[in-house]
């Protein structure tokens, strides 16, 4: 896992930046709310199973499409902080234009991969809703979760063509305050940010 820290100021990228990330936070507050009924669902079927010989019917259903959009909501808030894993004692050794370009030419790829994804799971999405797919247990209709994935595939296209678009300014400027874009921090620096947020400080940005 990288540290990183991401600076804002008041131009349109930025602003593109914090208006995204609004809606990321909100995706991945949504994914922490599934867990916490995933957490639930497992303490009554255990109770069911164990006390009453009554297993929760609809648990394995639930369970196996509520996983996927765990891993999947939190994705485009992960990328924005560079939270995801990266080769950073690779790339922590670029400086300048060089360290911008590897970084561009990652995101392009990625944006390229993603939107391959994004693709298949409209096709999925797609398919399950013509063949009228469910759940072999309670019948739980299947294509509204894999659109789920869709949309957010489509949040995480949006968050690397910001990213994608402040690489590009870096390239041309790479003396620029580097913005929308995560930034390497060592071990030190990430623990005074940290130290400043428990404390309530804002850090610099």
């Amino acid at each position: 896992m990288s540290s990183a820290l991401v600076h804002t100021d008041n131009s349109a990228l930025s602003y593109c930046d914090q208006s995204l990330l609004w809606l990321e936070r909100k995706l991945n507050l949504a994914g922490g709310i599934i867990v916490l009924f995933i957490v639930l669902f497992s303490v009554i079927n255990i109770i069911g199973r164990g006390l009453l010989n009554q297993p929760f019917n609809a648990y394995f259903d639930l369970m196996g499409q509520s996983v996927p959009l765990i891993a999947f909501m939190g994705l485009s808030y992960c990328q924005r902080d560079g939270g995801h894993i990266r080769m950073d004692l690779l790339i922590g050794r670029f400086s300048g234009r060089l360290l911008w370009t590897v970084e561009a030419i990652s995101s392009l790829l990625t944006f390229a991969l993603i939107t391959l994804l994004a693709y298949g799971a409209w096709l999925h999405a797609e398919r399950s809703l013509t063949l009228g797919d469910s759940t072999e247990d309670i019948g739980l209709i299947i294509w509204p979760f894999k659109l789920v994935l869709v949309i957010m595939f489509g949040v995480l296209l949006a968050r690397l063509f910001i990213q994608l678009w402040g690489y590009a300014r870096l390239i041309i400027s790479p003396d620029a305050l580097p913005i929308a874009v995560p930034v390497i921090e060592d071990v030190a620096a990430q623990a005074q940010r940290e130290a400043r947020n428990a404390t309530g400080e804002d850090s610099a940005s």
